[in-house]
């Protein structure tokens, strides 16, 4: 009866699937087992009594793996619909067993088993959230990373010293050029007192030897036999009197009978020559800078005597030397001094500066000096000033005193306001200048200065009888600090030479020649009567030379009178001025000949 039934569902193109038993349906709300691989064990281990926080905990365990398993299958589906769009067959498909993949199994509580059928545990993760457990976390997994990376570097650190190993072996690789030499750090180190006096005398020493022909190591080589062969005799010594003692034959002491020689007598028991540096034995006492300060008591030189060389020790007994007294002496030969200073660049000249431009220096530098006492203030170093009181903001200041008592505070400001006058005319006449003091000032202005050059003027003028006029060229002369010498000659023109500064004598040119009327003249002084100007004729003032001299001729200034040309060569002779007047007598005016 089996049979018309499947019949009767037979479909037109193909059988009709067969249908599942309800033993073997999958139930609502999961998914189908063949395509997870998924098998339940009836064989489990009966499930033990757990508390609710590990049961808890087991399905919250086994609802992770199950969707991973889901979500897996679902990456199986996909790349099952991909290869079947590409027409690949399924033999090329990869199964779960080929892939590695181990089925996986749980229990009737949703636990995930091993392969040997026990609960796997799954221990939760733990996220922390304070600062100092990420950084232990952070540390751990940088010190596991290290770890890792200096376990993977270490094969090929191996196979770098098997490569250094192999260059090292070979004839033709240089080790020096695979090795990059660190420079070497300098340390502080002081030089001990006398170390390089120890290094000259061992150059000297060693330039000694090379040109007699000696060699030092031959020497050292030669001291160190000398020493090891008086060891041994020493040592022989020892044991024959060690042999003597006992009352045995020396060859029960040593093996090497031929070596002893009783009849060796050491220099010293038990004493050994020192190693010492070439430069530290036998000192010299006379060096080659004593020549002809040291020599011996026979008065001879001591480097002649042995036909020493220029720079050539002597090793000679102090008692055999003196001192050469004839070398010294009471004069004393200082060096010459050297002039540490730099030579100053030149100063360039001053800016010219505007009005407004020196307005503001000027209030800059006051705004300066003005705060400087206001930061002294601030720190307390000076106590800060009182208020400047005024008429005008006596209110604004006082404020309840002034209309407490306004005439009291009116009196009060008035004092200050006196005071403060009177404080700025004290300093006033504080900065003045002395009489001393502004004379100075006036001699600095017109005298010659260090580096100026002197300048030198002569002048001739036809007559000086005139008090009023000679009082002019001689004070003037004073005032702007000349010096020279005014000749007055009754016979002859007058003579005036003077020297000073550039600028007294620009002044004092100026004077004679612009200022002072020559052709006006008073009259008598003894007239009683008022008399009209005389106008003489011929008067004149004329400069025949200027220009700059070496040195002064005249340290003062002075005024002499002269009746002939005798006299005037007589004053001028003890100044070595007497060409001034050579000139005054050979001038011509050039005006004359037109």
């Amino acid at each position: 009866m089996a049979e018309p039934e499947e019949a009767k569902h037979k479909s037109r193109w193909s059988a009709a699937p067969p249908k599942r038993s309800s033993g073997t349906s999958a139930p609502s709300g999961t998914f189908k087992a063949e395509y997870m691989d998924i098998q339940v064990s009836a064989d489990a281990p009966a499930a033990p009594k757990l508390s609710p926080a590990e049961i808890s905990r087991n399905i919250m365990s086994a609802k992770e793996a199950l969707e991973a398993a889901k979500k897996e299958e679902m990456v199986r589906q996909q790349i099952k619909e991909k290869l079947s769009k590409i027409n690949i067959t399924k033999k090329l498909l990869p199964t779960t067993t080929k892939l590695g993949i181990k089925p996986l199994t749980v229990d009737s509580l949703g636990r995930v088993l091993d392969e040997t059928g026990n609960v796997m545990q799954h221990r939760p993760m733990m996220h922390s959230r304070l600062k100092i457990n990420q950084n232990f976390e952070s540390e751990r997994m940088q010190k596991e990373a290290a770890t890792a990376a200096s376990a993977a570097a270490a094969p090929e650190r191996q196979k770098l010293e098997k490569a250094s190993k192999k260059a090292e072996q070979s004839q033709y690789v240089d080790p020096s050029l695979m090795t990059v030499k660190k420079r070497r750090r300098m340390a502080l180190n002081f030089v001990e007192p006398g170390s390089y006096i120890r290094q000259e005398r061992q150059l000297q020493r060693q330039m000694e030897d090379k040109a007699m022909g000696i060699n030092h190591r031959s020497i050292q080589a030669h001291k160190k036999q000398l020493l090891e062969q008086q060891e041994r005799r020493l040592a022989a010594r020892q044991k024959i009197e060690l042999a003597g003692e006992r009352g045995v034959a020396v060859e029960e002491v040593t093996d090497n009978v031929e070596e002893m020689n009783p009849n060796l007598i050491p220099l010293k028991v038990g004493s050994r020559l020192d190693k010492k540096d070439s430069w530290d034995d036998d000192e010299p006492w006379l060096e080659w800078w004593d020549r002809g300060i040291i020599i011996l008591k026979t008065g001879e030189d001591p480097f002649k005597t042995a036909n020493a060389k220029k720079h050539q020790t002597l090793d000679i007994q102090p008692d055999l030397c003196m001192i050469n007294e004839k070398k010294f002496n009471n004069y004393i030969e200082h060096p010459c001094k050297i002039d540490g200073k730099k030579k100053k660049a030149k100063e360039a000249p001053a800016i010219m500066l505007t009005k407004q431009e020196r307005k503001k220096l000027r209030r800059r530098k006051r705004e300066e000096k003005l705060k400087k006492i206001q930061d002294k203030i601030r720190v307390g170093l000076i106590p800060p000033p009182p208020p400047k009181l005024k008429l005008s903001n006596l209110m604004r200041v006082l404020k309840d005193q002034s209309v407490a008592d306004p005439s009291r505070v009116e009196k009060q400001v008035r004092e200050q306001m006196e005071e403060r006058l009177r404080s700025h005319e004290r300093r006033n006449e504080e900065r003045k200048l002395t009489p001393e003091q502004r004379s100075k000032k006036h001699a600095k202005k017109w005298q010659v200065g260090k580096n100026e050059e002197i300048e030198a003027a002569l002048f001739t003028i036809k007559s000086l009888t005139d008090s009023k006029l000679l009082f002019k060229v001689d004070i003037n002369a004073q005032q702007f600090h000349l010096t020279g010498c005014c000749i007055v000659a009754s016979h002859a023109p007058s003579v005036v030479v003077v020297e000073g500064s550039k600028l007294s004598i620009k002044r004092y040119i100026k004077l004679l020649m612009r200022r002072i009327k020559w052709e006006e003249s008073e009259a008598a002084a003894g007239s009683e009567m008022p008399m009209p100007l005389v106008v003489p004729t011929g008067q004149f003032c004329k400069q025949i030379w200027t220009g700059s001299v070496k040195r002064r001729n005249f340290s003062h200034w002075s005024v002499a009178f002269a009746e002939c040309d005798e006299e005037i060569t007589e004053i001028l002779r003890p100044f070595k001025a007497g060409h001034y007047y050579e000139m005054v007598q050979k001038y011509r005016d050039p005006l004359e000949d037109i």
